[in-house]
């Protein structure tokens, strides 16, 4: 898959910059690679794909890296609209096997924002149907832990 022509690409996290986020770009050599775009509508989107590093089954991708993406991502899509957090709990619905190769969609929403939680969606899927879906529960991050982040 490939982004769409009017999805601008952004980077949600400010911390990133120092290469310290989990995961590295799609097309890099790395078992889990992740673009993040911003649509036209203004929601973000990311295209996740597995290299070989990321086997469980034979030819086929973990399902911790299937789950690392889905944190990332709807962390990303907290961190995007405001809210600095850090997971709570994470709960996923595997639906089919995905294959290493193959790159994704996942498209995360934000539910609410409220008492220092933010309840977070989001699905992993293709053209044609959703191979893992997630809700997530982040907490929001004390101010003093954010500034030390950009030490």
């Amino acid at each position: 898959m490939n982004p769409a022509p009017d999805w601008t690409p952004v980077q949600p996290f400010p911390f990133s910059g120092a290469r310290r986020t989990f995961t590295s770009p799609v097309g890099e050599d790395a078992p889990i690679g992740i673009r993040y775009y911003k649509r036209p509508d203004g929601a973000l989107v990311a295209l996740a794909g597995f290299g070989p590093r990321a086997e469980g089954p034979p030819n086929h991708v973990h399902g911790g890296a299937i789950l690392t993406v889905l944190d990332e991502v709807l962390g990303a899509a907290a961190w995007m609209a405001g809210h600095p957090v850090l997971t709570a709990r994470l709960n996923a619905q595997f639906r089919h096997p995905v294959h290493l190769g193959t790159t994704f969609v996942v498209e995360p929403r934000i539910v609410d924002a409220r008492h220092g939680l933010v309840r977070v969606r989001g699905e992993l899927r293709d053209e044609t149907k959703i191979y893992a879906e997630a809700q997530g529960v982040f907490m929001r991050l004390e101010k003093n832990i954010i500034d030390q982040s950009a030490e």
